[in-house]
């Protein structure tokens, strides 16, 4: 288990080559911890609409559920979510396990 400084965290996501899958283990707006797999670089469901804010400059990172799209396979649009980088406890890449401290 290797440790990282939250501020690093976005830079690791984003950092991360397309097509890898990764968990982030993030606490749920309602307070609820969750461990979400998600595929980096997708294009499923992209409509090329774009979103009506930033999600930058709010601490979001917009990411693709993919267990959530196992579920669902007919609608790929729905699978997109936010995670709130103020709130990432673990992300999992590769069978190495980060640890984010404050």
């Amino acid at each position: 288990m290797k440790i990282i400084p939250r501020l690093e965290v976005k830079q690791k996501l984003s950092s991360l080559k397309n097509g890898t899958i990764y968990a982030v283990t993030f606490i749920k707006k309602d307070g609820s911890l969750r461990v979400m797999n998600s595929i980096k670089g997708t294009q499923r469901g992209v409509t090329g609409e774009g979103l009506k804010f930033d999600p930058s400059s709010k601490g979001l990172i917009p990411v693709y559920d993919a267990q959530l799209a196992k579920q669902t396979p007919t609608t790929p649009e729905k699978c997109w979510r936010m995670i709130n980088v103020n709130t990432v406890q673990t992300i999992s890449v590769n069978k190495e396990v980060f640890t984010v401290i404050d």
